[in-house]
């Protein structure tokens, strides 16, 4: 069983991840369809469907902390990377917050 990464993130910072990792991706980068990514789009269709833009503003600022595997922020990681580069753009901003912690030499 592969450890578990908790991490804190707005609703905007989901939107830009699933973006990325899914509507980007274009099947570049496999393994995007996992219960972390699942639980990202359910967290989205949570979005109000009024036009009140301080209740917009609320949704798009809450903040959630997912309950995510090594292997799917590794993943996550390398579309904010990869994709952007395939497709010759900048780094979307998110990224510094998946950006693998370094492994302590023993």
């Amino acid at each position: 069983m592969s450890n578990r990464v908790k991490i804190d993130l707005t609703m905007y910072g989901i939107a830009e991840v699933l973006n990325w990792c899914h509507t980007r991706n274009k099947g570049r980068i496999e393994g995007v369809d996992t219960e972390g990514f699942q639980k990202m789009k359910a967290l989205l269709e949570e979005k109000p469907q009024s036009a009140d833009y301080f209740t917009l503003d609320q949704f798009w600022k809450k903040k959630v902390t997912l309950d995510l595997t090594e292997e799917e922020v590794a993943l996550i990681d390398r579309c904010l990377y990869d994709i952007p580069n395939f497709d010759n753009e900048p780094l979307p901003q998110i990224r510094h917050k998946f950006w693998p912690k370094p492994v302590a030499a023993h």
